[in-house]
């Protein structure tokens, strides 16, 4: 077994083991708002203590990960794209009478821009770490672009479904219904992160973006928002159906750009 392999397969059974462990802790400990916020903030750490245990063992460093940082270009198209991509799908759910303005919504900006993004950054770093700092440049290498957006989609999606199957995540809709939006949303979601993240060099840029999509989704578009009609929860959310077609058409435009990402001999 090569080695490239056998640490794909170390990060994987590491991150399984870790999971495992602290789901079993969300399920049935996390009695409390405050649990349940920390036990959610371990499990999103767990992918990069899987990536960190795998790179100690097999390269008995931490370098490789994407540290990095990149131009200022990256980490406004990081930020942008998510908040533009919620808002011309919220516009839709606001225009056609799925939703309305929730009246009773109040903006904090500071609480917003500033403790908002600061929370998610801290939340979004632990699973981009082992995502996009560890796996998918590694899958990169050997699958190529377009069958790692796949993968590393399908592996992020799975990933997430004890908490949809439990009630924990998505749970307005039916349970099949809202891993099956899950799974689309994150795979063309997946088209995009990992194209900025391995153009830019930096997970930096995919924690950014990562944590612009909660924010905005979670903080802002869901709550601001009075669905009108039972449907409005499967066209609404940050895995509704009009957010599914604008990521997966962005996701289209950036596959259609891959070729860009074997020009830089540092991937390949």
């Amino acid at each position: 077994m090569k080695i490239e392999t056998k640490k794909r397969l170390t990060f994987l059974i590491i991150l399984n083991l870790l999971s495992t462990l602290t789901y079993v802790f969300i399920f049935n400990l996390a009695k409390t708002q405050i649990k349940l916020f920390l036990g959610i903030f371990i499990l999103m750490w767990c992918p990069a203590v899987a990536a960190f245990s795998t790179k100690l063992i097999y390269e008995h460093n931490l370098r490789g990960l994407g540290w990095g940082l990149a131009n200022l270009y990256w980490y406004l198209l990081s930020y942008l794209l998510p908040a533009l991509s919620g808002l011309l799908a919220y516009s839709f759910i606001w225009i056609t009478g799925l939703g309305r303005i929730n009246p009773e919504y109040q903006f904090n900006l500071l609480n917003f821009a500033v403790f908002g993004i600061i929370m998610h950054i801290a939340f979004a770093a632990g699973e981009e770490i082992g995502w996009r700092g560890f796996l998918v440049p590694n899958l990169f290498k050997v699958m190529g672009f377009t069958r790692t957006c796949f993968l590393s989609g399908i592996i992020w999606s799975i990933w997430h479904f004890p908490l949809v199957i439990h009630g924990k995540y998505l749970s307005n809709t039916p349970v099949a219904i809202s891993i099956l939006q899950l799974t689309a949303v994150l795979l063309a979601m997946s088209f995009i992160i990992n194209w900025i993240r391995l153009k830019s060099g930096s997970v930096w840029t995919a924690v950014l973006l990562h944590a612009s999509h909660n924010l905005y989704m979670q903080n802002l578009f869901d709550p601001a928002t009075t669905l009108m009609s039972p449907l409005a929860k499967y066209f609404s959310g940050e895995n509704g159906i009009v957010l599914i077609l604008i990521y997966g058409l962005l996701g289209f435009i950036f596959w259609k750009k891959r070729a860009a990402l074997y020009q830089d001999k540092t991937l390949k």
